[in-house]
């Protein structure tokens, strides 16, 4: 009996979900030996026995019978097809699109923060302080502010051995002003500048200000410091040997004044005195620098005389070459130009005045280029058309390889006196009998160039 409901069960079941024999899904049923009412005894009617519940009896515990795994359904199937064919293409062509968008806002709408130039920081900075000034007071009241970035002051104090003093304010603070008219704007301060003392300014808005800030330590404001150059003495066993300079910060005075506090006093002893101190050392420190500086310049202008003087004897060994070649160049050509003083038809009559006044009267054929009249000239000019001894024993094929690179060079230039004055030099690959200033005839003057 219990076979038989198995057998349905399964049979019903796999028409619903289509499942075949061969693979099914786990699925937990019950077994039909379980007892369906606990209070009403059963018996068997085909031989097998069925449980009995008897009074006092423990019941027996239920038990599941585990189906094979099956395949998907179709409805899984379709759904499977649906992600791959659609929900995945479209998922994958949206991201593209944002990203295009996206790609597209950066460029159109990306925010570059202005150039900031360190020297319209400083010139502010002055401006903003003659602005704090008493209506009245002369612009030389103030210190004269180095007119530059802050790296510039640095070098003019590292490499041309000035003092340097800072003065770093921030805009929030109230002990600004007071320092600026207590000090900044004292006469014995500002006496003190000159061609080896300068000062440089900023606030906190401005990038080098704030670093500068940050690399002293500034931990109250306004600041204002005084920089040099500096070195130390070591004892070595060869004997005393000086360390090498350094900018260091020397004096400094930051935040408020105390009250009832002696300016005069208080620049004499910060700044007066260490000028003092310091003055001595950074003299010899600058005459140093000086002489690094002019063995540099002496040692690169060595090295440019140098580099000239082999320049220009690369020149004159390659002027050296050309004239050799030029030689073996017009004695191998100077045959062909030896018999054009007589006259022939289709020739040009050219009538040639050189620069000695001599004039020269040639018949060249109107298939040859003008470049053949410079090289007449040439060789009339260096004598290779009287001495016809000047022979070449270059072949044809030797003289190919030979003047293969070869350009021949002529320091003179041929025009026509006839208004308007036209140079030949210009048209030197053109052929004679197209040019109707000496086709059929002509008169050429030669000049020196």
């Amino acid at each position: 009996m219990s076979t038989g409901r198995d057998t349905v069960s399964r049979s019903w079941l796999g028409r619903i979900l289509q499942l075949s024999p061969q693979q099914q899904d786990y699925e937990a049923l019950p077994n039909d030996t379980t007892t369906t009412s606990s209070s009403t005894p059963t018996t068997a009617t085909s031989g097998n026995p069925r449980p009995t519940t008897m009074p006092g009896s423990f019941p027996e515990s239920d038990t599941t019978t585990l189906l094979t795994p099956g395949p998907p359904s179709r409805i899984n199937k379709f759904t499977l097809w649906i992600n791959l064919l659609i929900i995945q293409p479209l998922i994958f062509a949206v991201r593209i699109i944002f990203r295009i968008i996206s790609k597209i806002y950066n460029l159109l709408f990306t925010y570059t923060s202005p150039t900031i130039d360190p020297i319209a920081k400083v010139n502010k900075f002055v401006r903003d302080l003659e602005d704090d000034m008493t209506p009245g007071e002369p612009p030389e009241t103030l210190p004269p502010f180095f007119q530059g970035s802050y790296t510039q002051a640095l070098y003019m104090a590292t490499q041309r051995g000035k003092f340097l003093f800072v003065y770093l304010t921030n805009g929030n603070n109230e002990s600004s002003s007071q320092v600026f008219r207590s000090i900044i704007i004292n006469p014995k301060f500002v006496r003190l500048f000159s061609d080896e003392v300068i000062i440089w300014g900023g606030d906190l808005t401005n990038p080098e200000a704030y670093q500068l800030a940050n690399s002293l330590n500034v931990t109250r404001f306004p600041f204002l410091g005084l920089l040099c150059l500096t070195r130390s003495t070591t004892m070595s066993p060869s004997g005393p040997v000086k360390t090498p300079v350094k900018i260091s910060l020397v004096a400094r005075v930051q935040g408020g004044i105390r009250t009832g506090c002696n300016i005069d006093e208080l620049i004499q002893s910060k700044f007066i005195n260490k000028l003092d101190k310091y003055s001595g050392e950074l003299q010899q420190i600058r005459m140093e620098l000086q002489e690094k500086f002019l063995n540099q310049v002496l040692i690169k202008q060595q090295e440019l005389n140098y580099q000239m003087s082999l320049e220009k004897d690369r020149l004159k060994k390659l002027e050296k070459e050309h004239e050799k070649l030029t030689k073996l160049y017009l004695a191998y050509h100077a045959p062909k130009y030896h018999e054009l003083g007589v006259a022939r038809e289709d020739c040009a009559k050219i009538a040639i005045k050189l620069v000695d006044g001599a004039r020269n009267v040639v018949y060249f054929p109107r298939d040859m280029n003008v470049d053949d009249i410079f090289m007449y000239v040439e060789l009339l000019t260096r004598g290779y058309l009287q001495d016809r001894e000047i022979t070449s024993t270059l072949s044809q094929q030797e003289a190919a390889t030979k003047f293969k690179d070869f350009t021949m060079h002529y320091k003179f230039k041929l025009s026509s006196p006839l208004p308007p004055r036209t140079s030949l030099n210009d048209m030197r690959d053109c052929k004679i009998q197209d040019v109707n200033i000496i086709y059929p005839s002509g008169l050429l003057i030669v000049e020196e160039m």
